[in-house]
């Protein structure tokens, strides 16, 4: 601050008011509203869906020693952590779920509850863990390009090293 000089700040500048837009007019509480139940009732559905579909892997496997195993270990995981705890589990698997159905909605020929949701379980549960049934991690996708990257780096050529005195 300069010392003798004495100024007012200047003052803002004003802010033009326009009067109300017919979309202003619009009810927009309602409409969002309408939107968020429909979200709702989409992922209870989900989660419904999903819990209908690990207690018929588990209580209907078919003949195929796969499903004869996954029927064994959510069983054991049911018994471990009981029915209500792993239905929480399954319930919050629901957001995955909508995310791969978002991604082949438009081609997938199949009905979504009773042929994608048991397959994604399938596909993308981890049941190793009784007490911790989890969604297995995404195989990070490989680069092409980075192959050469990870392969051991040669060292320099001697020409290319520095000599004792650029070292020091």
């Amino acid at each position: 601050m300069k010392t003798g000089v004495s100024s007012r700040p200047a003052e803002p500048s004003r802010i033009a008011v326009r009067p109300r837009s017919v979309c202003a007019k619009a009810e927009i509480a309602p409409a969002a509203e309408n939107r968020s139940r429909a979200m709702l009732m989409d992922s209870l559905e989900t989660a419904a869906c999903l819990w209908e579909a690990v207690l018929t892997l588990r209580d209907h496997p078919s003949s195929d020693p796969d499903a004869i195993a996954l029927a064994l270990a959510i069983r054991q995981t049911c018994n471990a952590v009981g029915t209500a705890d792993l239905r929480l589990t399954v319930v919050g698997w629901a957001s995955a779920v909508e995310a791969a159905w978002s991604v082949v909605a438009n081609s997938y020929d199949l009905c979504f509850d009773w042929d994608f949701v048991p397959d994604w379980i399938v596909d993308h549960i981890d049941w190793s863990d009784p007490f911790h049934p989890t969604i297995k991690p995404e195989p990070v996708p490989q680069d092409p390009g980075r192959a050469a990257a990870d392969e051991p780096v040669a060292a320099q050529p001697p020409a290319w090293r520095p000599s004792a005195d650029e070292r020091n």
